[in-house]
């Protein structure tokens, strides 16, 4: 007997509130994951993540501040960096020193950009850049208010999730609908549920892509110049309605499927 996960049970919730419906577990030996007592309802909730990206966390987890005799940061740092990238695992270790550096310089912020360029042209502080690019730090900046339990400060690492970020959130529902097309089970079990309303409740997370899940997990934020897409996803029209949800922020929106 399948069991239901509390993924699962968090997705129907939400459904179930959403639309003032009762829903059943119903995978028990496979099958849709939840139909309603009324018999109008199938749900199936599934997930679209990045292994790359779940395994360069992984890594980064195993990475450690350098310890002496290098010098201690005067500031905490935040910054961020691909998720995807290699050498995860020694990456605190490779930007600790150079940060050191650049605070004896005076800057308080890296932007690799404009750090490259000055890093083609020669200039004064590439040997202290070039470690940042080596290990792919996209921007960091000191953060000298910020405070935590340690006693020294520290290098505060955010992986990106792969992709450039646009504020076309149609891209992004292109990626995911292209990235649920390699998930056929969805379609077959709520093909088979014979119910006339069939959901797609797909969860996202901080080990999916960044230029997926975090358009469409900001749906209307005008602030960070999301807004809902423009058009319906093209998927299978056994899919009537599809939810995408961020599974930290609780954040997303539903909509109608291509329905032919």
């Amino acid at each position: 007997m399948n069991k239901e996960r509390d993924d699962e049970r968090e997705a129907k919730r939400i459904v179930a509130k959403t639309l003032g419906i009762t829903l059943d577990h119903a995978d028990k030996h496979g099958g849709v994951d939840y139909r309603s007592t009324d018999g109008l309802h199938a749900v199936e909730v599934t997930r679209v993540t990045d292994g790359r990206v779940r395994a360069g966390r992984h890594a980064l987890a195993a990475s450690r501040e350098t310890g002496a005799p290098v010098r201690e940061l005067r500031t905490c740092w935040v910054m961020s960096a691909p998720a995807t990238q290699k050498q995860l695992n020694t990456f605190r270790q490779r930007v600790h020193p150079a940060l050191v550096e650049l605070e004896l310089t005076g800057e308080t912020s890296f932007e690799a950009r404009r750090a490259a360029a000055h890093d083609h042209r020669g200039g004064r502080s590439s040997h202290i850049y070039q470690p940042l690019l080596d290990a792919g730090v996209q921007w960091a900046s000191a953060r000298p208010s910020h405070t935590h339990r340690a006693g020294t400060h520290r290098v505060i690492p955010t992986l990106g999730s792969g992709g450039t970020v646009s504020d076309d959130t149609d891209e992004a529902l292109d990626l995911l609908t292209e990235a649920l097309s390699r998930k056929p089970d969805n379609e077959k079990k709520l093909g088979a549920s014979g119910t006339e309303h069939r959901h797609l409740f797909v969860w996202v997370d901080d080990d999916t892509r960044y230029d997926i899940a975090r358009p469409l997990s900001r749906e209307g934020n005008e602030r960070e110049g999301f807004g809902p897409p423009s058009r319906p996803p093209s998927l299978d029209p056994v899919i009537t309605r599809l939810w995408v949800v961020h599974q930290e922020s609780r954040l997303g929106g539903a909509g109608m499927a291509n329905l032919g």
